[in-house]
């Protein structure tokens, strides 16, 4: 692994390959972040720095956060940490009604060139920024959207869904691309892919953790849309499982329009699909809560990135304790020190991250 420390142009800056400490944490469904502990004689670097390239991972961390501290006992501690390059969006906002209807890799590709890569204000443009490959996912979506910033709407449109997007760094080009895109089904239920089974029985786990939490969980939403009284349009999404007891949910989307801004009116199939598409998103943010939480071994029967990786979903087998559940691997830890790497993996939806949606956002 090569770690270049690179200006706002991409220009190489340093090498920061001889490091302490590298933590490199991944993320399918939130920003994913790095921390990098350096040598004080890079501190230099660090502070003109704007990017961290790693030349053997999709992922290009921002350098948001150079520190330099010496305590009494002089002792230096140097580092730099920050989000991967999705966060980027973040500084873009949706101003204006974004609507998505087709295609749902089409229209999250159609709102970053709108917004970040050819926006009617220049001034709006992401430099580098670029459209990448198409995955051709089969998912397809109406909604819109307004009011919040590009990449909130990005993860919560996708969330609804499973898929995740990216801005992966042509190091060659130059060129930081967006993608959608979805992690691979290795389910030991299907047979079109290889199985990723994690399982004390194949001794691949150690320090496991798994926890489960229907507290706020809901399945079933009424959306109400425009209107008042008996005249409201009201749509129902039911998201339940087989013989899963109902758990209710009232989404207040009267912001939807049936004038899409555009001297356009929706049909009302099209407004009520809206309506059921904003439920499905409010509903993505009460799921239940059940994790798998703990340390992979990387020289075990599954291989890292190959076998396995961030956004496949698996299959999970403790024999101890009787669970057995298939989940997408949410987020990866790689924690490098000297020569050696540890890699912790989750699969679920993580609760601290749940609750701090719910928070954020309420109904």
């Amino acid at each position: 692994m090569r770690l270049l420390v690179l200006d706002e142009d991409f220009d190489i800056l340093g090498d920061a390959s001889l490091f302490r400490s590298l933590i490199w944490t991944r993320r399918y469904t939130s920003l994913g972040m790095y921390e990098l502990h350096v040598p004080r004689t890079s501190f230099p670097m660090l502070i003109q720095g704007r990017y961290l390239y790693r030349n053997d991972a999709d992922e290009l961390g921002l350098i948001e956060e150079p520190h330099y501290s010496i305590d009494e006992n002089g002792k230096r501690e140097v580092y730099c940490k920050g989000y991967f390059a999705e966060k980027l969006l973040e500084d873009r906002v949706l101003d204006s009604a974004f609507h998505l209807s087709g295609s749902l890799e089409g229209s999250m590709r159609a709102m970053v060139e709108r917004y970040a890569i050819n926006p009617t204000d220049p001034e709006r443009e992401i430099p580098h920024l670029k459209l990448g490959g198409i995955a051709g996912l089969p998912q397809t979506a109406a909604c819109q959207r307004t009011g919040c910033s590009l990449s909130e709407a990005l993860y919560d449109i996708g969330g609804s869904f499973d898929v995740s997007h990216r801005i992966r760094y042509d190091f060659l080009a130059n060129d930081l691309l967006f993608e959608v895109w979805q992690g691979k089904d290795r389910r030991d239920s299907q047979d079109e892919d290889s199985w990723a089974v994690f399982s004390d029985g194949f001794c691949n786990i150690r320090n496991v953790t798994y926890n489960k939490n229907t507290a706020d969980y809901k399945n079933f939403a009424y959306v109400a849309g425009e209107g008042e009284g008996a005249e409201r349009t009201v749509v129902t999404v039911d998201m339940r499982r087989e013989g899963e007891e109902r758990r209710e949910l009232y989404v207040d989307a009267r912001d939807l329009a049936r004038d899409d801004g555009e001297g356009n009116t929706l049909s009302e199939a099209d407004y009520q699909e809206q309506l059921r598409q904003r439920g499905r998103e409010k509903l993505s943010q009460y799921r239940m809560v059940e994790t798998v939480d703990g340390g992979v071994d990387p020289h075990a029967n599954l291989v890292y990135k190959k076998d396995f990786d961030l956004g496949d979903l698996c299959t999970y087998i403790n024999t101890e304790i009787g669970i057995m559940t298939e989940k997408r691997i949410t987020e990866v830890t790689e924690t490098y020190e000297g020569s050696s790497m540890s890699l912790d993996v989750t699969l679920g939806d993580d609760e601290a991250a749940t609750i701090k949606q719910l928070i954020k956002k309420g109904v």
